[in-house]
């Protein structure tokens, strides 16, 4: 460890040695920045000086005075001027001042309105003459049920009356209720059935007996 150590101090000291040598230090230090804002009042002087010949005269750097067309943005061509086939002209040359005041264009504007209306009117409604014949006058028709008709009731006091094309309903008395018949329940002939099956799957066996 001691003999690398020793080594690397050597090669240290041989590379200070070479920069004294070439000076290679002292070109490589970094200078201090300059400030190019501050100027020394001797030269601040001098430059004014300089400048007194020019005063009150125009500059030759200085730009031209524009005028306000030139500054505006450049527009495009308009569509009349480019395609003039496709607009129409049209003047006021024949419209005199008393056409063009608002009371004028109220009434005009009201009088178009109410010629919409009356042809949304004569649209809507069919011609009507105004003679008397035109209207008949019919006695409406009532459509009666099948059952009504045929008056199939089970009891005669709910029975409703027909007269004159009108339904006249049976008299209904409030909170009283209607008297409901109980509804017998018959026996169903289950053995009957049963037997009358079975005769008409043995029939084939008496028309072979017979057969024989």
């Amino acid at each position: 460890m001691t003999s690398f150590h020793e080594r690397q101090k050597s090669l240290f000291n041989q590379l200070k040695d070479a920069e004294e040598q070439y000076s290679f230090s002292k070109s490589n230090k970094v200078s201090a920045e300059q400030d190019f804002g501050t100027i020394d009042r001797q030269t601040y002087r001098k430059v004014k000086h300089e400048m007194r010949q020019f005063r009150g005269k125009e500059s030759i750097f200085k730009r031209p005075e524009a005028n306000i067309r030139e500054c505006l943005r450049a527009k495009s061509v308009p569509g009349y001027i480019k395609n003039p086939k496709k607009w129409s002209y049209y003047t006021l040359s024949d419209v005199t001042p008393d056409q063009m005041s608002d009371s004028t264009n109220t009434a005009t504007a009201l009088a178009f309105i109410q010629e919409m209306e009356n042809k949304e009117m004569a649209s809507t409604k069919p011609e009507s003459n105004n003679s008397q014949d035109d209207f008949i006058f019919k006695k409406p028709t009532f459509r009666v049920s099948s059952t009504v008709k045929r008056g199939n009731f089970s009891d005669n006091e709910n029975i409703a009356e027909i007269k004159n094309n009108k339904i006249i309903m049976p008299e209904y008395v409030v909170g009283v209720s209607k008297k409901r018949d109980k509804k017998v329940i018959r026996p169903r002939r289950k053995s009957v059935d049963i037997t009358k099956r079975a005769d008409l799957k043995l029939d084939h066996l008496y028309e072979d007996n017979e057969a024989e």
